[in-house]
């Protein structure tokens, strides 16, 4: 399956990611600083112009105090 940046799961992924970002309590200017990029990467990255590597994902994660795995099991359920 080919997933490009306007797949529905990258867009649930990026709203997660900002919703994530914003429970943290932290601005696209601090994850910035955490992730040491700049805000207009964060920004783009929130916006769906850039995918969002599995090493980014997890620093994300860290920067907003919640583990990666559990992130992405809000993202992706567990079929059973």
């Amino acid at each position: 399956m080919s997933i490009s940046l306007y797949h529905a799961d990258y867009a649930g992924l990026r709203a997660l990611l900002k919703d994530v970002r914003v429970k943290g309590g932290l601005t696209q200017v601090q994850m910035a600083e955490a992730l040491g990029v700049g805000q207009s990467y964060v920004s783009k990255l929130e916006r769906g112009e850039n995918f969002v590597d599995v090493l980014l994902f997890v620093r994300w994660c860290q920067a907003c105090g919640i583990p990666a795995g559990q992130t992405l099991d809000k993202l992706l359920p567990v079929d059973n």
